[in-house]
């Protein structure tokens, strides 16, 4: 077995020796981390932020990531829509949630991105052609790496639309992870089981996060199943009563 998922990178099941089995058709893909904790985690902090494509502020001068911080002061929505940390793309701003991907993607990013795109593109194309001149004068016979571009024109573009062919054009079959393959998938599967919304793992990451605040005491050893029912009954019955009291007055 270990010998087959070497070589095919999936493991074995006996299902796929049925005829009627189509294992990529009834393998679902979660759009929650394919296309937000992947394609657009991968692009925003991979790719931008560990690069330094995105700079942060230093004491001499305000970078990309300092036009993206004053849009977000003054970017306004309603509160059901979202929010992001304001020192979003600095560990100031922590690790962004799949429901803070979501909301960015679809609105401040897709404004601000190919704003920043077009104020840095320039300058980033300038150092580049410099760094090219530094590396065959010295750093070629040195044995360096050729430098590569900062910013990379159509990027933003590539960002806002997810497009795998850019994605490809601009870095290559190298940087194409398997996640961005099983975002190919995701459109025959909303034809096949409905909207994301049908099948995303939003619900059962939220009941997660509600299972794992449960006191559990430290239990182990078949314990711990019974703690947590315990202590969901608990507030269950808190909630109850106190529902109860505040509709009787």
């Amino acid at each position: 077995m270990s010998d087959f998922f070497k070589k095919n990178g999936v493991r074995w099941t006996e299902f796929a020796r049925l005829i009627y089995f189509d294992i990529v058709k009834w393998t679902v893909v979660d759009p929650m981390h394919n296309l937000l904790l992947g394609v657009a985690k991968t692009q925003w902090y991979t790719q931008w932020i560990k690069t330094k494509t995105l700079r942060p502020n230093t004491e001499a001068w305000e970078w990309e990531l300092s036009f993206i911080h004053n849009f977000l002061q003054s970017y306004k929505a309603p509160l059901w829509a979202g929010h992001l940390p304001l020192r979003v793309g600095e560990p100031a701003g922590g690790s962004l949630t799949a429901d803070e991907y979501k909301f960015a993607v679809t609105g401040p990013w897709a404004i601000i991105i190919p704003i920043v795109w077009e104020r840095f593109l320039h300058e980033s194309d300038t150092d580049h052609k410099e760094a090219m001149k530094r590396w065959r004068s010295k750093g070629k016979s040195q044995g360096n790496p050729e430098p590569s571009p900062r910013m990379v024109e159509g990027e933003d573009t590539n960002f806002l639309r997810f497009a795998m062919a850019l994605k490809i054009i601009i870095y290559g079959d190298s940087q194409i992870l398997p996640n961005h393959h099983w975002a190919v998938h995701v459109p025959d599967q909303l034809i096949d089981y409905g909207p994301v919304y049908n099948f995303w793992a939003f619900l059962t990451e939220r009941l997660n996060k509600i299972l794992k605040n449960l006191n559990s005491n430290n239990w182990t050893g078949g314990q711990l199943e019974v703690s947590m029912m315990r202590e969901f009954h608990c507030k269950g019955a808190v909630d109850s009563a106190v529902w109860t009291l505040s509709t009787s007055q």
